[in-house]
């Protein structure tokens, strides 16, 4: 199928280079990372063993090939340096080299390649592989060798090491048409067993666009193998510039055709032919995919998507291609693309290795240990996790080995954990659960009412049980329990006759009577059977829909027929789980509540009634944390409300500001730039810097500047002068280091009654000047000078 789109060694989950990540491999034992001037190696935890220099002064060279060839014990790469060259390594010492060879055989900077090693099937040792490289062109003064072609990998084999030759005397290409603007090489890889090898391309020509898959039969001569293409169109989704598609192709039905693109040295095979593969299903519709990850696991197909805002996400495929729910295995902290090429760890499945921007990370693929029932084990719709009798927790199975596994069965995503069923005529009710488990394993149930057993005989074998009750009268609230282990899973059933319905108060009398699925009459007080046109809560807006992945501490929704509404549910797009924050204030047609932390995207928002219903929908999209990158200026004087600007990103994200040690929230105001007003602090004036923080829901983001409190500003004197018109006042100050801006001061020239502005030229450390602008033929008199820094005003008479 193909899935379209430094101190002591320590074990890490993550690694920051200098620059940013161009490419990166795992062998069997390392992780290889390549920077614009550096190779890297790693352990498989990340802890950084051995690096190079890669930068070539004189020419730019970009390692776009990396490949472990761990039974070889070598590691293979080549650059663009000058042509390009190629270089063997010790792959348990990048920094030995074991030989160089320029050849051009990687693209030009920034210009697109896939390129792998290539198994044989033929039963020759496993030492033995080619390395097929597909590429766009490259300058014509480093020759035309565009396309695919496949070069020895070992010194031992016919032609030398990186020949293209082989046992036949032309050597063996695959190149795009010549009415091909161009090829962009996007992935490639082997089937496995390695009978097969695949290339994905996007071709832009006269006639278009077209996203092609090219197959090839895996063999000893080069020639062989590339006579065997074939290949076919995808066919795509109606093209929808906000989302990415992933979708799922059956690649047996290529059919014996070669793409009218592309063409074969010595010549294909196969006749040409313009056949269309049509997607098996499309998984996922999402606003920034940048690459994916498949395994397989049993009848199960696990998806990993990295997205353009720095997550990492996890779909599970059961075997008619259903999916289940999106699970976040991790997300940045700000909105860093997800390198385009992930790999597992080779060792221990359990990880899978990402690079974002200049960070590689190491990753669990489940989350099974965050799950501490059996309840919300089975409710991860993952079928890595299982609930461990023995030991009472989600784990893997090998983390179970002798105990019986409790897993989701094949068809979960279309189940409840528990259904039943009631026959009327012997009142029997029958729970069925849904979970899978490779042997029988005990369990019991038991149904009561209140603090009655209902069952004349129950009886329980997995995954169901029974309980038969001495009339046939069902009763109005049964309480099933079914026991595994120290696991209890319980469900209420209620079921009530609506006009029937007494309670002490009309307020519960309402409670019961929603829950019960009727109609409520807030006029007459009465519950009566619900019908189509009772009335029910829609939200008109909501404010703000735009908030950081931390939440919101303050949020209002606007609807009607609010009054029942008893909290605000959130669910992500095919998230597994939701959250639900209660109502804080209300009115008729507004409530007021806290919106809470979730992962980058846009999720449904509805209001929940007592009956559990969830009604009407609104959305809120999460974003990236915020950043405060400074602050301007970075002090203020000891009596407070100066006007402080926060530089930064994502800054209408946050609720309040704190400055420490005072705890006291300092609300955040918007208008074109971010700034909030400092509250007086004297009793700290002089003690050095206080730290910044931004309150961003339940959490906190620290400012990269510091704020430091200096003694309010202290105005001794003024003078003024005479220049054609206008009169130019001149204020002294004393010394000080607060750095005022115009923005912070305003000052007014008085005479008797009559108040004139005066507009500042310039402000110094020791004084401030501004002018009076006056009119031709009007003498200007100042008797007094009024100044205000903002709450402060000073006054001062000739």
């Amino acid at each position: 199928m193909l899935l379209l789109f430094q101190s002591a060694v320590s074990s890490l989950t993550e690694f920051s280079v200098n620059g940013e990540i161009r490419n990166f491999a795992v062998g069997n034992g390392k992780v290889f990372v390549v920077t614009d001037s550096q190779l890297l190696q790693m352990s498989l935890d990340l802890a950084e063993e051995k690096h190079k220099d890669i930068q070539n002064h004189k020419h730019q060279n970009q390692v776009n090939i990396l490949l472990p060839f761990d039974a070889n014990k070598t590691l293979i790469t080549c650059g663009t340096s000058d042509c390009g060259y190629c270089e063997v390594l010790d792959i348990n010492d990048i920094s030995r080299s074991l030989y160089r060879e320029d050849v051009p055989v990687s693209p030009s900077v920034n210009k697109s390649s896939v390129s792998f090693l290539v198994d044989f099937d033929e039963g020759n040792t496993e030492t033995e592989k080619y390395m097929l490289v597909a590429r766009e062109k490259i300058p014509d003064d480093c020759g035309s060798d565009e396309g695919v072609s496949l070069r020895n990998t070992l010194e031992s084999q016919t032609g030398g090491i990186f020949t293209k030759s082989g046992f036949d005397p032309i050597e063996a290409s695959i190149s795009p048409q010549t009415d091909v603007e161009q090829t962009e090489w996007i992935d490639g890889f082997q089937s496995s067993p390695p009978s097969h090898s695949y290339l994905l391309v996007n071709v832009k020509s006269r006639t278009g666009p077209a996203v092609v898959v090219l197959r090839m039969k895996n063999s000893r001569s080069k020639t062989e193998m590339t006579r065997s293409l074939q290949g076919i169109f995808t066919a795509q989704e109606p093209h929808d510039p906000q989302k990415t598609a992933l979708a799922i192709y059956d690649l047996s039905q290529i059919r014996d055709r070669v793409p009218s693109y592309f063409s074969c040295t010595p010549p294909c095979r196969a006749q040409k032919g313009e056949d269309v593969l049509r997607p098996r299903a499309v998984v996922l519709k999402h606003s920034s995919m940048s690459s994916v990850a498949a395994e397989k696991k049993g009848s199960w197909i696990e998806l990993y998507i990295g997205t353009a805002n720095g997550q990492l996400m996890k779909i599970v495929l059961d075997k008619a291609l259903n999916s289940g729910c999106v699970t976040i295995l991790y997300k940045s902290d700000d909105d860093r693309m997800v390198f385009p090429r992930m790999h597992f760890d080779p060792v221990d499945h359990k990880y899978i290795y990402i690079a974002l921007r200049n960070q590689i990370r190491r990753v669990a693929v489940t989350q099974c240990r965050m799950y501490s029932t059996l309840r919300d084990c089975r409710a991860s719709q993952d079928p890595s996790c299982g609930w461990c009798l023995s030991t009472s927790k989600c784990s893997t199975k090998d983390e179970c080995s002798v105990s019986p596994w409790i897993s989701i069965p094949e068809d979960s995503f279309q189940k409840e954990l528990i259904s039943f069923q009631v026959t009327e005529v012997s009142t029997e009710v029958t729970l069925n659960l849904s979970l899978n488990v490779a042997e029988k394993i005990p369990l019991t149930c038991t149904f009561m009412d209140e603090d009655v057993n209902l069952c004349n005989s129950s009886s329980g074998v997995f995954p169901s049980c029974s309980c038969r009750f001495s009339n046939h009268q069902l009763p109005v609230n049964v309480t099933a329990t079914v026991t595994i282990g120290d696991q209890k899973i319980t469900e209420r059933l209620k079921l009530r006759s609506c006009p029937d319905i007494r309670e002490t108060s009309p307020y519960d009398k309402c409670v019961a009577c929603v829950s019960a699925g009727c109609h409520w009459s807030s006029s007459s007080n009465q519950c009566s059977w619900a019908h189509s046109s009772a009335s029910q809560p829609e939200i008109f807006s909501l404010e703000p829909n735009q908030v950081s992945f931390h939440g919101k501490k303050h949020a209002a929704l606007k609807g009607r027929n609010l009054e029942l509404v008893k909290k605000i549910r959130f669910q992500g797009i095919m998230e597994c789980t939701s959250k639900e924050t209660p109502v804080l204030e209300r009115s008729t047609d507004t409530l007021k509540f806290s919106i809470p932390s979730g992962n980058k995207g846009t999720v449904r928002v509805c209001v929940v009634t007592a009956d559990g219903h969830c009604h009407s929908n609104a959305k809120i999209t999460y974003g990236a944390q915020p950043t405060c990158t400074g602050l301007w200026p970075k002090n203020t004087w000891a009596s407070g409300k100066r006007k402080i600007t926060v530089l930064g990103n994502n800054l209408g994200f946050v609720d309040e500001v704190i400055v420490r040690p005072s705890h006291k929230p300092i609300t955040l105001n918007s208008n074109k730039t971010f700034w909030f007003h400092t509250y007086n602090q004297r009793e700290y004036m002089g003690s050095g810097t206080f730290s910044v923080s931004l309150i961003v829901g339940s959490s906190t983001v620290d400012c990269a500047d510091k704020l430091s409190y200096l003694p309010d500003p202290e105005f001794t004197s003024f003078s003024t002068s005479t220049v054609d018109n206008d009169v130019l006042v001149t204020i002294q100050k004393k010394y000080d280091d607060l750095t005022m801006s115009k923005e912070d001061v305003t000052v007014w020239g008085l005479q008797e009654e009559e108040q004139s502005e005066c507009v500042i030229d310039s402000i110094k450390s020791t004084a401030l000047t501004c002018r009076i602008v006056g009119k031709k033929g009007h003498e200007i008199r100042v008797d007094s000078i009024k100044l205000e820094y903002l709450s402060e005003v000073w006054s001062r008479d000739t």
